[in-house]
């Protein structure tokens, strides 16, 4: 079955180590002739580069599915839109700051990213993706009404201390969904904003059969794509949890994966 559609994760898939596209990879995905949507945990504004630089037209996929959109003439139209639930927005930003106070928390509506404060996580996402939060001391069920929250992001260098904070939230019940991203990332966003459910519905706008999609990932939060699509390809730098849901294992973010994969699985 010929693949008809490429599903991307950004960090540490299609970007390297730097956060780049490589040269390699930027000129061999301008030169294909397959759709490509970026599937990722990034807000829209930080994916705004990559789908410049590779000239996407069709939807792409942000907030791990919360939010999917069309970009045409320098503007972001919304095609499908899933924030969190205000209310248990509220609640997990004060559980978070209160209980655990050493780790950074911050969290993004559709155009802006919130923190209370400056700390190594903000610091550190800074200098991935090269945006700044605003800092924003005061929360309110009444401004997250006017405001609505597409994830919260915690950040902490301490494993066991993320996992603890997962163990916690999770024993809330709340319409949400808890997913790790990397080894440093706790990301919280509603219930049904998944990367399947987001596949699932791009194929069915494009009438596109489950074995004609492919997904190249190397996180938690990507085992759930590589479940919807008929060839899932794990980059070299995935976790080996990740990588026993793949077809396939490529080579790694640093080394052109996306790239070696395409033509050696796909093509």
């Amino acid at each position: 079955m010929m693949i008809k559609h490429i599903f991307l994760d950004m960090d540490n898939t299609l970007l390297n180590s730097q956060g780049n596209i490589s040269i390699q990879t930027l000129h061999f995905l301008q030169k294909t002739a397959l759709p490509i949507t970026l599937v990722s945990a990034r807000a829209p504004m930080e994916m705004d580069f990559a789908i410049k630089d590779l000239a996407l037209r069709n939807a792409q996929v942000s907030f791990n599915g919360g939010l999917i959109f069309e970009k045409k003439q320098n503007k972001k139209t919304s095609v499908f839109s899933l924030p969190l639930e205000c209310t248990d927005t509220y609640k997990l930003l004060k559980l978070v700051t209160v209980d655990y106070p050493q780790v950074s928390v911050s969290w993004y509506t559709r155009n802006t990213w919130y923190a209370r404060k400056v700390d190594k996580g903000t610091l550190y996402e800074s200098e991935l993706t090269g945006f700044q939060p605003e800092l924003l001391d005061n929360i309110s069920v009444e401004a997250l009404k006017s405001e609505p929250v597409y994830k919260i992001m915690i950040i902490s260098f301490a494993n066991e201390t993320l996992k603890n904070i997962a163990e916690k939230i999770n024993e809330l019940s709340l319409n949400i969904c808890v997913k790790f991203s990397g080894h440093n990332y706790l990301e919280i966003t509603g219930s049904n904003a998944t990367k399947n459910n987001a596949i699932a519905y791009i194929q069915a706008s494009q009438n596109l059969k489950q074995e004609e999609l492919a997904a190249f990932g190397d996180g938690q939060n990507d085992i759930e794509m590589f479940k919807a699509v008929g060839t899932p390809i794990a980059m070299e730098n995935a976790a080996n949890n990740v990588k026993k849901y793949a077809k396939f294992i490529t080579l790694s973010n640093d080394r052109d994966g996306i790239v070696y994969g395409i033509k050696k699985y796909l093509l």
